[in-house]
Parts: structure tokens; C-alpha cells; sequence
């Protein structure tokens, strides 16, 4: 009788619905930091009264202290300001962009992004940096308040989470949060989706396919004498 007790209380602990959010977010995000590569398909679409859309994908190369070495990311971006396309290559600490504001001499199909080389290249160079943060997988789990965060579904590798905020400026943006994500066999997330209200009181849905988990090609530089000096190139005002 005692044996059976002890056993039908091990299959109910191992058949137990994972209770902590947090702690599987921080379990996800340690199995992907410790892949060297990922391919990423994300979009993001803004639905309210100044709506917009933005679309990445690419293949990105990470240290394991989380530091960016590689990238190859194609992007589109529509807003009431317009459109915006453009492909970004880094390697190490050398940058190549093809962008819709630049218009680059005959022949040249990048430029190249010293700093210290043009004034543009420090304005496109944050826009850069800032779109990275969209399209990283660790960017699933931010604008998640943790305080609210419950699991409201769980199948196999499928998993069902709402929350009643984002953070902003300090505090939270109120209103109805909702992500789901699938993982493989090695906790690596594969499919994120995601809504959430907006500061201006819009809403963001945000969809994320990852896959080639720590196979993901290298990323190659552009042969040189298709890249032009930042001098060389011509820059729409912004």
C-alpha cells in the first residue's frame, strides 16, 4: 500500500503543470544563450490609430556573453512617416548597410559604417541598434510584467501565458497581455507569438519563428569593391 502511495506521488509530481512563468522565461533564455546561432523570421504589427508594421529576418551570431558577432538581417518598416527598407551585415566589429535612405555611388551596393566617417551613419547606427532589440529571441519575453504573469494553457511543447501590463517609464501600461510559445526537445524557443496594448493606447501583435539553432550559416562579408565610403554616399535628410 505505502509503495503505491509513493508512486502514484511521483506520476502526479512529474505530471504537475509547470507553475512558475518566470522561471521557464529564465529557463528558455538559457538554453538559447547557449547556441552560438540562430535564422529568425519576426513580425510585428501595430493596429490602432498610427498604425505600422515591421517585418526581419536574417541570420544573427551571438557570443555567449550575449554580445552580437555576426548578422545578416533583411528589414522592412511601414508607417505613417513612410517606408524604410534595408539589409544590415556585421561581422565582428565591421558593419555593411544597404539602406532606402542612401543612395550609394554606381556600382557599390553597400556602405560601409565608420563612425567618425559621416554624420548619418550615427543616427542609422542607433536605429540599428534599436530594431536588434526586436528581433534577438530574448526580445520574446520583454514588455512582460512579471507580477501578473500566469500559465493559462500547457500542451506538450506549447505553452499559454497571459499578464495585465507592459512596463513603461517605471510603471506599467495597463491592459490585456498574451504570449504564446513553443519550444523544441532543448527548451529553445521556435515560435513565439505575442500581443500586447501600447503606450499610445494601440495594440502589438508579435509573431517569431526561430529555427537552425546553433547551425545557422556564417554570415560573409561583401566583396570590397562592392562597398562604398560613408563620404561617398548620399544620405536623405531624416
Amino acid at each position: 500500500m505505502r509503495l503505491a502511495l509513493a508512486l502514484l506521488l511521483v506520476l502526479t509530481a512529474c505530471s504537475a503543470e509547470p507553475a512558475d512563468p518566470a522561471a521557464l522565461f529564465d529557463t528558455w533564455k538559457q538554453a538559447m544563450q547557449r547556441q552560438a546561432s540562430v535564422r529568425f523570421d519576426v513580425k510585428m504589427d501595430v493596429e490602432g490609430r498610427f498604425p505600422r508594421k515591421e517585418a526581419y529576418a536574417g541570420v544573427l551570431h551571438s557570443s555567449w556573453m550575449g554580445g552580437t558577432t555576426q548578422q545578416d538581417v533583411t528589414a522592412h518598416a511601414e508607417s505613417r512617416y513612410g517606408t524604410t527598407d534595408y539589409r544590415w551585415v556585421s561581422v565582428k566589429e565591421d558593419g555593411f548597410l544597404q539602406h532606402s535612405d542612401l543612395t550609394l555611388p554606381p556600382g557599390k551596393e553597400f556602405s560601409s559604417m565608420g563612425l567618425n566617417d559621416a554624420l548619418w551613419v550615427g543616427t542609422l547606427s542607433v536605429e540599428l541598434s534599436l530594431a536588434e532589440q526586436r528581433y534577438r529571441p530574448s526580445g520574446v519575453f520583454t514588455g512582460i510584467d512579471r507580477g501578473t504573469v500566469r500559465l493559462t494553457e500547457h500542451d506538450g511543447d506549447r505553452y499559454v501565458f497571459a499578464a495585465g501590463g507592459v512596463p513603461h517609464s517605471g510603471g506599467y501600461t495597463n491592459g490585456d497581455v498574451r504570449l504564446v510559445v513553443e519550444v523544441d526537445d532543448q527548451d529553445r524557443v521556435v515560435r513565439a507569438e505575442r500581443s500586447t496594448p501600447t503606450v499610445d493606447g494601440q495594440k502589438e501583435n508579435f509573431t517569431a519563428v526561430y529555427s537552425q539553432w546553433g547551425t545557422a550559416p556564417d554570415v560573409l562579408r561583401p566583396p570590397q569593391e562592392t562597398v562604398a565610403k560613408p563620404k561617398e554616399v548620399v544620405a536623405q535628410r531624416r
